[in-house]
């Protein structure tokens, strides 16, 4: 099933959902009007029936604007002057119980509504309503509910479809993180493997000598670990980005990890120091920051020969730049230095190493920059004195 299969789909369940919860209520309010209808007219018979008891005007034929009422006791041939009425009056009387009732009836294709009220045995009063104004009033009402619905089902179809929109861009983002995931995979294998193929199949081609085999495998050793180290950084980095790695924070001294970077990185013909500095003291995983400030330090030994490390408290802040006396970044990319598989300068190489480098820092809290410093005055116009990283991760709180 496509994507958009799938997103129909769940429009038309996400429709029918909220179809279902607006009927209930739509359908409250449709019976709440019918009623409302159908008791005003009754309310109205009522209401004239205590006018002719409490008048004492029972017994007199009168015509109300709203009505007519009868008394079955008097000797009148005809109710109302219409001998179509009278037959039905008088057997409601004949039946009639103890309680008042409500009834229909049509004369001539006149509908009435009559209110029946018991005096005596065989006794009582009437007053009636014509329905017409009723029966057009319902049906309005029946027009009304009919656009209503035809609304109701156009909005649960648009709302299905919002819905559906919503619900289906988490998996069509799911889905684009798999293709770049398997696009930054080829990406990442591609050199490696060629190099692998490359040695095996000179290593191959004739009979070496011992010492020629062993650099064959050296250089597939390498590539294969290029490849491996490749393919865990990037799932490193879709880890960080999908939330799945979380660092486990606990204070650390942001002063002694440059020591330690500094110690352990080890790059031919590049001096790496971490310059003296006041303790500083910020909550972190030690794991995964070291990771970040050895990736920013092997990232600028690429293009220097000479990278220190600087460690301060600004604003609530630890802070470490990372500094080389290389050719500093290109322009043209150092507002994207952070993204995957970007080229620092053109002897750099394209990776995901400054990327891992900004998922650390924000699963921190922190922020990390990248810059060029100027040149020493008096030189030539644009030339820098190298690159600048910034790491700047929350200072600890500490208990006093």
């Amino acid at each position: 099933m496509t994507l958009r299969h799938r997103r129909w789909l769940a429009a038309l369940l996400c429709a029918v959902a909220a179809g279902v919860l607006a009927y209930i209520p739509f359908r409250i309010w449709h019976e709440a009007r019918l009623r409302a209808i159908s008791d005003g007219v009754d309310a109205a018979l009522v209401a004239q029936m205590e006018t002719i008891l409490h008048n004492d005007i029972a017994g007199q034929r009168e015509e109300w604007p709203i009505g007519y009422y009868v008394n079955s006791n008097d000797e009148w041939s005809e109710a109302f002057g219409d001998y179509g009425i009278e037959p039905p009056l008088n057997q409601w009387m004949r039946d009639a119980g103890e309680w008042p009732a409500f009834r229909e009836f049509t004369v001539d294709s006149t509908g009435f509504r009559a209110y029946v009220r018991p005096v005596h045995p065989g006794e009582g009063f009437v007053t009636m309503l014509y329905t017409e104004d009723r029966n057009r009033r319902l049906g309005d009402l029946d027009d009304t509910t009919e656009d209503l619905a035809f609304g109701l089902a156009a909005g649960c179809i648009l709302l299905g479809l919002g819905v559906s929109r919503l619900m289906v861009t988490p998996v069509r983002k799911v889905l684009a993180d798999q293709q770049a995931f398997l696009a930054d995979a080829a990406h990442e294998m591609r050199t490696p493997l060629a190099v692998i193929l490359a040695s095996s199949s000179q290593a191959l081609a004739r009979d070496r000598t011992s010492e020629e085999y062993v650099r064959s495998l050296s250089e597939i050793r390498s590539a294969a670990e290029r490849a491996s180290t490749g393919v865990n950084e990037m799932l490193d980095l879709v880890r960080f980005e999908s939330g799945q790695m979380m660092p486990r924070m606990a204070p650390l001294r942001l002063d002694l990890l440059a020591e330690e970077v500094a110690a352990a990185v080890r790059v031919d013909d590049v001096e790496i120091v971490a310059a003296l500095g006041d303790p500083v003291v910020v909550q972190a995983d030690m794991a995964l920051l070291r990771q970040a400030v050895e990736n920013v330090v092997r990232n600028a030994s690429r293009r220097a020969t000479r990278v220190e490390l600087h460690t301060r408290s600004d604003h609530g802040d630890g802070v470490m730049e990372v500094r080389d006396n290389g050719s500093g970044f290109d322009p043209a990319v150092l507002p994207r230095v952070f993204e995957r598989y970007q080229r620092g300068d053109r002897r750099g190489e394209a990776g995901i190493g400054l990327a891992i480098v900004r998922a650390i820092t924000l699963a921190h809290g922190g922020s990390v920059t990248a810059a060029n410093a100027p040149g020493p005055a008096g030189g030539v116009d644009g030339a820098v004195a190298g690159a600048v990283v910034t790491l700047r991760i929350p200072l600890a709180k500490l208990a006093t």
